[in-house]
């Protein structure tokens, strides 16, 4: 699914970041599905002469990229040999490593690749894959983290006012509803209703992208929900491809009981509603 019409901020994000940076390279965390792949994408080929893709989730064999030495000329020497088309052209390339988590190594190299600076460097991947690697003593970990040169950010979905920019309600049109709140001034009904009518729609929705898509084209909330349950699968796809054994079924259980812990009138996750009996000794690592 595209996501061709979206206004995203964290576009914006990206370019300031391009602007800003020192010797780092840039880790874009965030659920599956929240448009991190798209938008990283878009960016590279509109601030950048050359563009190069290294997904290692689709592309297994790129892996090979991080083994051996992990100095800066050597991984742009494995680069030119596992990718084709490769034009490294320097201060004006971005080498986007996607689904990092699949590779420890290649977490580390980030270190290099950013003191060697002739290239720019985002990677991006799951929070599973990447916070329960960090938390779990038998799962495949960087040999170190490249604190210092490592710029952490997390990806989100799409917040309200990106919906409404999905949904063709213009800047001006929103900045004259905040000028109603800035003025402390009663918002003219017509307006009111048309804005809580979207409110409602976005809680139906949500802002995931390929949802929001989906609702846009067809304005049908079946089509809505059948791609809300395919994301759903796709989360316990990853729960079943990074948790360990042990861990899964722990998981499994705090994810499917996320309706009510959001049903209760006290929100704060517990533990006792997983499990009759359940404890932060017994389900606490589960939730990293």
């Amino acid at each position: 699914m595209k996501h061709s019409m979206l206004k995203r901020k964290f576009y914006d994000t990206l370019v300031s970041w391009k602007k800003a940076k020192q010797k780092e390279c840039l880790l874009v965390n965030g659920a599956r599905q929240v448009g991190k792949t798209f938008i990283i994408d878009k960016f590279a080929r509109e601030n950048y002469k050359s563009y190069i893709y290294i997904n290692l989730f689709k592309n297994p064999e790129y892996a090979g990229i991080f083994e051996g030495s992990l100095e800066a000329p050597e991984i742009y020497k494995r680069i030119s040999l596992y990718v084709q088309n490769v034009n490294l052209i320097e201060k004006d390339t971005l080498i986007f490593i996607d689904e990092i988590q699949v590779s420890a190594s290649a977490r580390t190299a980030l270190k290099f690749l950013a003191i060697d600076g002739r290239y720019d460097v985002v990677a991006s991947g799951s929070l599973l894959g990447i916070h329960y690697n960090k938390s779990d003593a038998n799962a495949n970990q960087p040999v170190s983290i490249p604190v210092g040169y490592e710029r952490e950010l997390e990806m989100f979905s799409l917040d309200f006012e990106e919906f409404l920019w999905a949904n063709g309600i213009t800047e001006e049109s929103i900045a004259s509803l905040k000028s109603y709140f800035d003025k402390k001034e009663k918002v003219p009904p017509e307006v009111n209703e048309k804005f809580l009518g979207k409110l409602r729609e976005y809680m139906v929705v949500g802002g995931m992208p390929e949802v929001v898509n989906r609702f846009i084209e067809t304005s049908n909330f079946q089509e809505v929900h059948s791609a809300q349950e395919k994301i759903l699968k796709s989360y316990e796809d990853d729960i079943q491809l990074y948790a360990t054994n042990p861990e899964k079924p722990k998981i499994k259980n705090c994810y499917y009981s996320i309706p009510r812990q959001l049903a209760k009138e006290y929100t704060k996750f517990q533990y006792k509603t997983v499990e009759k009996n359940g404890t932060a000794k017994k389900y606490g690592n589960s939730l990293a």
